[in-house]
Formats: C-alpha cells, sequence, structure tokens
C-alpha cells in the first residue's frame, strides 16, 4: 500500500502590521525628503531676494524716456559685493539727502575721476570727464549720451566743490574732482532730474542694486543692459546760460503695499 509524502509545515503567515513596516518606513523617509526640498527651495528663494535680486517700482520721469512711470523691474545686487557699478549702468541709489524713497539714476562719473558741465554755444549741455587733474578751465572728453531726453538746457553749470550746479560757476563750468569712494549719478531726463547736481556726490554704500530687466509692462519687456557713453573729442570753450533749477519727476523706488 502506498505511502503518503510528509506533509510540509506551513508557517504562520505574518501579522499585516509588520508585513506593511518597510513599506511604511519609506513612506515617512520620502515624506521628510520632500518637506526638507520645500525648505531648502524656500531658503534659496529668501536668499536670492533679499541678497541678490529684487523687484522694483519706478515713479517719475526722472529716466524717461529709458524707463516710464509705473514700469517694473528687476533689479540685481550680487555683483555690488564684488565690484562698483560701471559708466552707463542704471543703478538703485540711497541719495544722500532725506528722502523717504530710493532714486533710480544713470552712472556718469566715476571714482577719482574729474567731472565738467558746462552749455556749448546753442546752451545745450555736455558733461566731461577726465582720469587726470585737468590743465585748463575747459577741455577734458565730451560725452555722446544716446539715452537722454531731447535737449538738455537746464543745470548745465556744474560742478561745485561738493558736486553740485550753481549759477555762480564761470561760463565754462568748473572741474570737480569726483572723490576715490564716490560716484556721480544723473536722470536721463536731464531737464527734470533730482541727481547728482542737486544732492552731489553719490557714496559707494549709497548703491543699493543695479537693473538689469524690465519686465512690465509686457509690451515693453527688455534687458537693461548698460549704455555706456562714448566720448568725443576735447571740449571747446562753452557760452554760460541762466541756470534755472527744476527738481521734478523724480524716478524713485516704492515698496510694495497689499492692495
Amino acid at each position: 500500500m502506498p505511502t503518503e509524502p510528509p506533509a510540509t509545515p506551513v508557517q504562520p503567515s505574518a501579522p499585516d502590521e509588520l508585513r506593511d513596516g518597510p513599506s511604511r518606513a519609506s513612506g515617512r523617509r520620502s515624506l521628510w525628503r520632500d518637506l526638507f526640498e520645500v525648505v531648502a527651495l524656500a531658503a534659496v528663494i529668501y536668499l536670492l531676494i533679499a541678497f541678490a535680486i529684487q523687484p522694483v517700482h519706478v515713479e517719475g520721469t526722472s529716466m524717461y524716456p529709458g524707463l516710464h512711470n509705473n514700469d517694473l523691474l528687476i533689479t540685481e545686487k550680487l555683483s555690488l559685493y564684488f565690484s562698483g557699478p560701471s559708466r552707463g549702468q542704471i543703478v538703485i541709489v540711497n541719495p544722500p539727502i532725506a528722502s523717504p524713497n530710493d532714486f533710480i539714476k544713470r552712472v556718469i562719473g566715476l571714482p577719482g575721476q574729474w567731472i565738467r558741465i558746462a552749455p556749448d554755444s546753442q546752451g545745450v549741455g555736455h558733461v566731461y570727464i577726465s582720469d587726470t587733474r585737468p590743465t585748463t578751465a575747459t577741455g577734458g572728453r565730451q560725452l555722446i549720451e544716446p539715452y537722454i531726453n531731447g535737449v538738455w538746457t537746464q543745470q548745465v553749470l556744474c560742478c561745485t566743490a561738493a558736486g553740485t550746479a550753481s549759477p555762480a560757476l564761470p561760463a565754462t563750468g568748473a572741474w570737480a574732482h569726483i572723490p576715490n569712494n564716490d560716484y556721480f549719478v544723473m536722470g536721463d531726463n536731464r531737464n527734470f532730474s533730482e541727481d547728482s547736481r542737486t544732492f552731489g556726490w553719490e557714496p559707494r554704500h549709497g548703491v543699493q542694486a543695479i537693473a538689469i530687466l524690465r519686465f512690465w509692462p509686457p509690451t515693453r519687456w527688455a534687458v537693461l543692459p548698460a549704455q555706456t557713453p562714448t566720448f568725443a573729442a576735447v571740449g571747446g570753450v562753452a557760452v554760460a546760460l541762466p541756470v534755472r533749477r527744476r527738481l521734478r519727476g523724480r524716478s524713485k523706488r516704492s515698496r510694495p503695499v497689499p492692495s
């Protein structure tokens, strides 16, 4: 009579909570990893906003026609940790005068240079730059500035020792030495800009950021590279005109507020 093979003992199955243990532990690790990535991303964004980039709202028309009232810009601050701005760059500055807002201007004169502002024979203002101490009352390299708004005939006698304009200057304007840690900044809308001709030298620590992009309005979206002015020949003798200060159309940065 054939014999039956011995029965294979049946192992008791593990409880459900034991079978699910590794899967649940893996899910918890994934949750913590996702949470860490979100926190890290938020920290990176915060650091970028705090130390690298910042949105800016333009108020006023002192930088017209390049920038209009209510334009929205992106500015960067990272490069300023390594070097100062270059001539032609549009910068956000904290002016050395009492003001609730920062200003937005263009860098014209660099640290250590000499600057002179005077009208030509037609009464149109021009900027002259010299890298060394000038030996004559006139001369220097005239800046050719394609970005300014039309004819510039106001505040065309500069500069005092503090960098400001004055109707008491000679007809040729006057040379002034920009201190080693300061800049001379101006608005592109020269007849309607409060800038270094009014408040004098802009200290290096007052330069807050450099404008790099206009993102609003969408129809005028544009990258904002430095528009470096070119140099003309040595300037000649200028003709004086009465100077009338017109301090309108400031372009300033305003902080966003809840609507």
